[in-house]
């Protein structure tokens, strides 16, 4: 993307060379327009005066030319290097989505086969046995890898249901 300055800078500097063509066309036909007027200026120095007009704008047409193959070569250059940029950025985008799509459909937990599941009546029965043979709470979670908060609930519920 550095290159759009250059780019902008390029077609400044063309239309100031434009603008200075047209200043030296109009200061041409102001000198014409004097020359005519004055019957001083004699046949040869006019065509001097024309020939080095017509050598000095052949020299801005050529100028023009380069830097016009100059900014279509950079436009190309431009061109090509976006293209290439969209490209990656395609790839990683669907390299993206690939990964993402197998992270959420990994991370979607399934209810029978969840082993943690502190419903679940393995669960509960591991922590009522461990909690029967005097292990802390703690221990208990650390056993059947629920959180303590899990452990304490089923032993909460357990106390008030099986009184």
């Amino acid at each position: 993307m550095t290159d759009m300055p250059s780019l902008q800078l390029w077609l400044a500097f063309q239309i100031i060379l434009e603008g200075f063509l047209l200043a030296l066309v109009i200061i041409f036909f102001l000198r014409l327009r004097r020359l005519g007027d004055s019957k001083l200026q004699t046949p040869e120095h006019l065509e001097t005066s024309i020939n080095h007009f017509i050598t000095e704008s052949e020299k801005l047409s050529a100028l023009f030319t380069k830097n016009l193959e100059q900014k279509k070569e950079l436009s190309l250059s431009l061109l090509l290097k976006l293209e290439r940029k969209i490209a990656e950025m395609n790839q990683l985008l669907e390299r993206a989505e690939k990964n993402l799509s197998k992270t959420f459909r990994n991370k979607i937990p399934d209810p029978i086969s969840e082993k943690n599941n502190p419903a679940a009546p393995e669960s509960r029965a591991l922590v009522l046995k461990l909690a029967a043979k005097g292990h802390s709470i703690e221990d208990i979670a650390r056993t059947s890898q629920l959180h303590r908060g899990e452990v304490e609930l089923i032993l909460d519920l357990d106390k008030q249901f099986n009184l």
